[in-house]
């Protein structure tokens, strides 16, 4: 399979993002070469008929998503329509060639490896990270979140200001870790779009914990069952030092999926009860919390006036800070504010769909002989999609490349399902629409604005 290369490639560079930080890679843009490497091997694989020209079911919700951001922007804001057109044919083109490059269950693992290996990676530096002593840091005024280490050792961030101090420079007081990361506030995080600890838990979470317990149930051999076991201690462990709460709930939350499967509904409660300890050594608390969420309200109440005043186009694609001085935090909040009701409505659309194929996946092939590699797969994503949809929840993640791995990882399980039953077929029937349409209007005119009210922000 000439594509898989070229896509593999493509999930580690704009994961793991070596380009930031070896030299080697710096010199020719391997990240546009990874791309075309993944498109050129994606059409070569179709001529010599190693894959079927069979589009996935979300892809027109996919293209269709694409094209009405990019009509919301250039009615909104044609002066972003090139540089916003330019990042949506990024993930659309990391969408596609994952969702349509593996057809064959031995090649869908293969990339389910790589997108397991580089979570276990950011894991390990994030670990490392965490056990390192506090340095004092530059801040980088041009771009926020960035600095650069002095070496100084620290314990606060006004030690930082003595006599060696850069005059007029800001300094924090964080753990500095390999590759140039950083702690923030002592949260251990990565870096690019991995640089928010949030971000990072879930992604290692839904990547890697996910994925880990899905080889070790396909490989079912002593070694796979103890790296499984030591790779999810360690992601763990990175959620813990992220201090992130909601990614605690879906580190817990991608396990929980198996517990329900393996015990049925009743043993969800007496799984939720002996999580509780657990989510107490996750998460921040005091002050610098709870301004933190009321921020985040406020955010969720300027997206939706932002929806009240343009509820057809919204602001436009990737033009919500434009209208206010932070993101939205929430996913769903960003769409309906940046692209209306319509993109609001192909968005959850697009969510539906993906969950859909993957519960009927699972369903159908339940005690079907010789399924077992897509009743694994199947689980395994559809826990991974249980803390992704809970997650994106406090964060805004319609445009990142963590989400558009995983909207391609569910349509290539659909194909992979449909090479060994072609009489597999998702797609959304008249009942579905009518549930996403009810699911969108009940969230934009009930849901949040009661929220809002409730919490006083609205």
């Amino acid at each position: 399979m000439f594509a898989i290369p070229g896509i593999c490639a493509l999930i580690i560079f704009i994961l793991a993002r070596p380009q930031e930080f070896l030299p080697l890679f710096q010199k020719l843009p391997f990240l546009y070469l990874f791309c075309a490497a993944a498109i050129g091997g994606f059409v070569l694989d179709l001529k010599l008929r190693r894959l079927e020209p069979v589009a996935a079911p979300t892809l027109p919700w996919i293209a269709a998503f694409i094209i009405w951001a990019t009509i919301c922007n250039a009615v909104k804001h044609p002066e972003a329509l090139i540089p916003s057109t330019i990042a949506m044919v990024i993930i659309f083109t990391l969408y596609g060639v994952i969702a349509h490059g593996a057809q064959r269950f031995r090649i869908f693992q293969i990339i389910a490896a790589t997108v397991m290996g580089v979570c276990l990676f950011l894991a390990a530096v994030c670990l490392h990270q965490s056990w390192q002593p506090r340095t004092c840091v530059a801040e980088d005024w041009r771009h926020p979140g960035e600095g650069i280490p002095d070496g100084r050792p620290c314990e606060l961030a006004e030690d930082c200001m003595g006599t060696d101090a850069e005059p007029g420079q800001d300094y924090r007081c964080e753990k500095v870790g390999m590759f140039g990361t950083y702690s923030i506030e002592d949260r251990v995080r990565y870096r690019g779009e991995l640089h928010d600890p949030n971000e990072l838990s879930m992604t290692i979470s839904i990547g890697g914990l996910a994925f880990l317990v899905a080889f070790a149930i396909r490989k079912r051999t002593a070694g796979w069952i103890v790296f499984a076991t030591l790779g999810g201690l360690m992601i763990f462990w990175t959620v813990i030092e992220t201090m992130s709460r909601g990614g605690m709930v879906v580190a817990l939350a991608v396990g929980g999926v198996y517990f329900v499967k393996r015990y049925g509904f009743a043993g969800m409660a007496l799984g939720g009860v002996g999580a509780l300890p657990l989510l107490a050594l996750g998460g921040r608390s005091g002050d610098a919390a709870d301004a933190s969420t009321q921020l985040r309200y406020e955010a969720w109440a300027a997206g939706l006036q932002m929806f009240k005043m343009s509820p057809v186009f919204g602001v436009g694609a990737r033009q919500f800070g434009q209208h206010h001085f932070m993101t939205a935090h929430n996913t769903y909040v960003l769409v309906l504010a940046e692209l209306g009701m319509i993109g609001f409505f192909i968005f959850i659309s697009i969510l539906y769909l993906s969950v859909k194929i993957l519960w009927l996946g699972v369903s159908q092939l339940a005690r079907v002989p010789g399924a077992e590699a897509a009743r694994t797969w199947g689980l395994a994503l559809l826990s991974s999609y249980v803390g992704l949809l809970f997650q994106i929840n406090t964060l805004s993640f319609a445009y990142h490349s963590v989400m558009w791995i995983f909207l391609g990882l569910a349509s290539a399980y659909w194909s992979c399902v449909r090479h060994h039953k072609p009489d597999f077929e998702v797609k959304l029937e008249g009942r579905d629409l009518a549930a996403v349409a009810a699911i969108c209007f009940g969230f934009a005119f009930v849901i949040l604005p009661i929220f809002l009210k409730w919490k006083q922000v609205a």
